[in-house]
């Protein structure tokens, strides 16, 4: 046998915010991220359509206390009899907990301070050792613990006297919680009886022997205790089983004597004891009863038969009490007890389309697939898999959308995480997960999703505009959904069998003096192509050309796309030394001689550098890049996040906020921060010291860990463990640019950090973003911001892109700007967003109801999705919309 552990465990501007699907089925627990992030689409007078996402912001779940107690308990006692008194603790914060256990006497005339409390983990109204406690375990979120509150009266207690216990349990966090029940006892000369109920489950039943789940056995059993001092008669047992027990007929049997009890009625005895006491048995669908005779004080017996769990079933706690009573008396009820069917984790990723018409030939797969089943559940074409196929033919930088449907198989509901493994996508394409509209950037979890629900999303791979041309390809990489509840995973392929076509530029290096073709960013040995070592403050020259392979004349922008170091300089010099960042026009099949010069700073660690020489046309947006190397030394890296897409005008400043975090437990006090890849555009990374967002002028241009000067304590610079800080990355365009120029500027923090202690960040995974900025003609730039309204009651706040706490129960308030910074009008201008996972749009009485500016603007909302209309945005004009959300509790 065993007993189950408890565990709760068009030409519109349109803003889409990341959550797919609002609905929230739980508080989110302690630490829980919530993220959003919102993303414009309109169409400009040219006809062209941009897409561009804002800025991420962040709140952070804090831990709170809370805590529930069942149940108030009135009984009779005998003088100098015992009482047991059961009491269920559930820990209903959202973080892990213990609970101290107290009890105050009331000033009724029984002495009832003769008291302890005992364990009942298993929660069946019995003490599972003599050995007292004071407090609970630690218990998780939702987690319950029983005890007993075993009461001794004194043997002279006169009859009718009476008394409480007031028993509390209160919360070991910070602004405690607390709970009470009240325990009354009256001394009574009369019959006393008491009820105990168990429910335990038998692992050898129903399907997985590890877990509780439907179909698992229930053993029942009601154990009754005369202690008064005159017998019960005509004592009746009355139990309802809840509706997710199905009685197993046949099974009941009375402690008294053998064989089992007959169901038909309570007219006729089933059986008889040593003592003439006889035993009748009814169960009528769900309503079991039982009647004995008499019940002589000091006697005491059981009934004990079996139930199912219903198959299949839902996660969570059965919970049942008994009554009793005979033919003078209403005795009080048992205790409450309970089983817990367990979290039964299963998740799905698979396919959406699976078909002829986007699938090679059958004879060329390699399944992968786990449950040869398509999105429908319905079998697998021969042949076919899981495998998202594509093969329409792309160019060099072309995105690439692969549909999925991840299923929640789960018995309770289960948010899912995404992840991506580039199997063999060229080196340098990037990898997001958007919604099911297949704009909304996913960010964090996909959820919750209720049990058997699904949701759509699509993997969008966005190739390098410098990848190798070929006529044919075979691209894979590997999705993995992963269980929030669970850590369970499953996993899918996209697979792009398409052609890949060439750019219209080649970048070379010299063949005088150095093999290396443009075309190939690495040589075949997947090494930079030439290595020229210089000394720390030396200049070295890398020789190259630049050939147009176009059909016309085209000029291309000169760019280093490689991260150097802050100190490091490169100038790119024409034959006669003539310094250029533009080759000027290039005829069409002709080739231009470049020389690319870069100096390391003086004092420059010793290393291998990489240096990516980048060419990008401003015309038709075709580019080219290969990969050299300056022999030096080393760099260090740290954490980082979220990758940004937005816009400029020409000649435009954007501002990026990012979020950097110590997740170890040193500080680091000194590490690169570097900002790379930009060539026409510039950039520069600042830290923002208030954490508003905003680029203030006292905030500095950092580039190092120790540019956070006293950030650790006062004399030390840095970041403390677990402390973060928020960098702003500040690009400015060229007033020469033009429409459809993009760029894409990486900000990296080292991976050896602390200097001479050489301290190794063990997860790199996360220590750099690339913020790409579009050039647009008509320009609406989307930016989001946020601040807690604490008390969900409107009252004002400083908006900001920064990350913030919020705990369960406290709002949140969003303004969403959609600025025109162009030159042309923005028509039918919509503004739309959704509610973050384990949140809700409110309004808050009233207090805090969304507004939408300018005047005449409109809104349309609901609990998940809020949505306004704002018609035409001038050039320099805006269209707001602020609304709130509350954190589930």
């Amino acid at each position: 046998m065993r007993t189950s552990s408890l565990y709760f465990r068009t030409s519109s501007v349109i803003a889409v915010a990341s959550a797919i699907g609002a609905a929230a089925y739980a508080a989110p627990e302690a630490g829980y991220v919530i993220g959003n992030q919102a993303v414009a689409s309109y169409t400009n007078t040219a006809g062209d359509t941009i897409t561009v996402t804002s800025n991420k912001v962040e709140t952070v779940v804090q831990q709170v206390s809370g805590v529930s107690m069942t149940s108030d308990n009135t009984e009779n006692i005998a003088p100098g009899g015992k009482a047991y008194l059961p009491h269920i603790v559930t820990n209903e914060g959202n973080g892990p907990d213990f609970f101290s256990l107290s009890a105050v006497e009331g000033a009724g005339a029984l002495d009832m301070s003769n008291y302890v409390f005992y364990p009942d983990a298993d929660m069946d109204g019995v003490a599972d050792s003599a050995t007292p406690i004071t407090q609970t375990p630690v218990l998780a979120p939702g987690e319950q613990f029983g005890f007993v509150v075993d009461v001794t009266v004194p043997s002279n207690s006169a009859s009718g006297a009476s008394d409480s216990l007031t028993v509390t349990a209160l919360s070991n966090q910070p602004a405690p919680q607390s709970a009470s029940n009240v325990d009354t006892l009256t001394v009574s000369s009369q019959a006393i009886m008491e009820l105990v109920k168990s429910m335990t489950v038998d692992p050898a039943s129903g399907g997985d022997p590890n877990i509780v789940d439907g179909g698992d056995t229930v053993e029942i059993t009601l154990t009754y205790s005369s202690t008064g001092l005159t017998a019960a008669d005509s004592y009746v047992v009355q139990d309802v089983l809840d509706g997710a027990l199905i009685y197993s007929p046949g099974t009941a049997k009375w402690s008294d004597a053998p064989g089992f009890l007959d169901e038909n009625n309570l007219a006729s005895p089933d059986a008889t004891n040593g003592q003439n006491e006889t035993i009748a048995w009814q169960a009528s669908g769900q309503n079991l009863q039982f009647e004995i005779s008499q019940v002589a004080p000091g006697r005491r017996g059981s009934v004990t038969f079996e139930a199912t769990i219903e198959d299949p079933a839902q996660a969570g706690i059965i919970t049942n009490t008994a009554t009793q009573s005979d033919a003078n008396n209403s005795f009080p009820p048992s205790n409450t007890a309970s089983v817990t069917v367990d979290a039964d984790y299963q998740v799905a990723i698979a396919d959406t389309k699976i078909n002829s018409a986007n699938a090679p030939d059958a004879s060329v797969l390699s399944s992968t697939d786990d449950d040869n089943t398509d999105a429908g559940g319905n079998p697998d074409p021969a042949g076919y898999n899981d495998v998202v196929w594509e093969t329409g033919d792309v160019y060099q930088g072309a995105t690439i959308p692969f549909e999925f449907v991840l299923t929640n198989l789960s018995n309770q509901a289960d948010s899912l995480e995404l992840s991506v493994d580039n199997l063999d996508f060229p080196a340098g394409t990037t990898f997001r997960f958007v919604a099911e509209d297949g704009v909304s950037p996913i960010v964090g979890s996909v959820g919750p999703i209720a049990p058997g629900d699904t949701r759509k999303v699509t993997l969008l791979a966005t190739l390098p505009t410098d990848v190798v041309p070929v006529p044919s390809s075979e691209f894979t990489a590997n999705v993995t959904t992963t269980s929030v509840g669970s850590g369970l995973s499953d996993s899918s392929t996209a697979e792009f069998r398409g052609a890949v076509l060439a750019s219209a530029v080649d970048l070379e290096n010299d063949l005088a003096t150095a093999a290396g073709d443009g075309a190939n960013p690495t040589n075949p040995t997947g090494d930079p192509w030439i290595t020229n070592a210089t000394d720390p403050g030396q200049a070295t020259v890398f020789d190259m050309n630049v050939q147009n392979l176009g059909a016309t004349s085209d000029s291309y922008n000169l760019s280093l796309a490689s991260p150097l170091d802050p100190g490091w300089t490169v100038e790119f010099q024409l034959a006669d030394g003539t310094v250029v960042t533009n080759t000027g026009t290039i005829p069409k099949n002709q080739t231009l001689p470049i020389k690319v010069v870069i100096t390391p700073p003086d004092g420059e660690m010793p290393g291998n550098y990489p240096v990516t020489v980048q060419v990008l046309s401003s015309v038709s947006g075709q580019g080219d890049s290969i990969v050299n190397q300056v022999a030096v030394n080393k760099i260090v890296d740290v954490s980082i996040v979220e990758d940004q897409v937005t816009q400029a005008s020409p000649g435009g400043v954007v501002d990026m906020v990012h979020t950097v975090t110590n997740n170890g437990n040193i500080a680091i006090t000194e590490g690169a921060i570097t900002e790379s890849g930009l060539s026409n555009f510039s950039g520069a990374i600042y830290w923002d010291k208030n954490g508003d967002g905003q680029l203030n002028p006292t905030e500095p241009i950092v580039d190092n860990f120790n540019d956070f000067v006293d950030n650790v304590a006062p004399g030390t610079p840095g970041l403390a463990p677990g402390d973060t800080l928020s960098l702003i990355y500040r690009v400015q365009t060229p007033s020469t640019s033009t429409a459809g120029l993009s760029e894409i500027g990486t900000v990296t923090l080292a991976s050896t950090l602390n200097g001479a202690d050489a301290e190794t960040d063990a997860d790199t995974a996360n220590n750099a973003v690339e913020d790409r900025v579009v050039i647009v003609s008509g320009d609406v730039t989307l930016t989001k911001y946020q601040y807690v309204d604490a008390n969900c009651d409107g009252t004002p706040g400083t908006f900001s892109k920064n990350r913030f706490n919020v705990e369960p129960g406290q709002c949140v308030r969003y303004r969403v700007d959609a600025e025109n910074t162009g030159t042309s009008n923005a028509n039918d201008v919509t503004i739309r967003d959704v509610a973050p996972a384990y949140t809700q749009i409110v309004n808050c009485g009233g207090s805090c109801a969304a507004t939408a500016n300018p005047a005449g603007s409109t809104i349309t909302s609901s609990v998940s999705a809020i949505e306004s209309y704002h018609a035409t945005v001038l050039p320099g004009g805006m269209a707001r919309l602020e609304f709130t959300v509350k954190v589930e509790e």
